[in-house]
């Protein structure tokens, strides 16, 4: 089994970006901001969680993990093509919308925590403008939050652990929600940025038509 389904378990040495804030106007394009990505290629692991307050006991599988990390910006719409394995986060409600404009890409439509928030009617107009644009169509969308619910969240966190992230993932036409747990600083080895990989759920990307309809895309 491919990743990301197989990695269920394993822990993976990466760092989440937690998104940009501030003007970032000068570098739109059609209203939306492309070029907020980096390259990743990752360490994973397998293990087991240490007894009392030892560290961890990993053992790199040599079976990197490469994708490409699409940076959150608060109000703004981020957006990469589908060449490639597409990473993106941390999600708390914002929607990941798949489109076609010269190619297949995706778009982090950046909304704040309260809708009602000017970051997130910005970044809500700003996608509703570009998704009305001629060129633009098969526009699919889905939040990968709603794929776990408080209570397997809690589950997926040790006792004095930070609070675990969702993201979504997007690999050969196929889009995930991953739950990554993170593991306390002090229990990494070696100073490693771990993260467990508590789950991993296909995502059923909805038409725009539907989505649009939703309260939370209305201004």
């Amino acid at each position: 089994m491919p990743y990301p389904q197989d990695l269920v378990g394993k822990y993976i040495n990466y760092k989440i970006d937690q998104g940009g804030t501030g003007n970032m106007s000068a570098h739109l394009v059609n209203g939306v901001l492309p070029g907020q990505t980096t390259a990743a290629t990752v360490a994973v692991y397998t293990g087991v969680p240490p007894v009392g307050q030892g560290k961890y006991q990993v053992v790199n599988t040599n079976v990197p993990w490469t994708f490409t990390f699409l940076k959150y910006y608060a109000g703004f719409v981020t957006t990469a093509p589908l060449t490639g394995h597409v990473m993106t986060g941390p999600m708390s409600g914002c929607y990941l919308c798949t489109y076609n404009q010269g190619g297949q890409k995706l778009a982090h439509i950046g909304t704040a925590h309260n809708p009602q928030d000017p970051a997130s009617i910005a970044a809500k107009k700003a996608w509703l403008t570009f998704v009305a644009r001629g060129d633009v169509s098969g526009v699919k969308g889905g939040s990968p939050a709603d794929y776990f619910p408080f209570g397997e969240i809690k589950a997926a966190m040790r006792v004095g652990d930070p609070v675990p992230q969702v993201v979504g993932y997007f690999a050969a036409g196929a889009a995930y929600a991953i739950l990554l747990a993170a593991v306390r600083t002090n229990q990494n080895p070696g100073g490693l940025n771990l993260l467990k990989v508590a789950a991993v759920k296909t995502m059923t990307m909805q038409p725009w038509s539907s989505i649009a309809a939703m309260r939370r895309f209305r201004l």
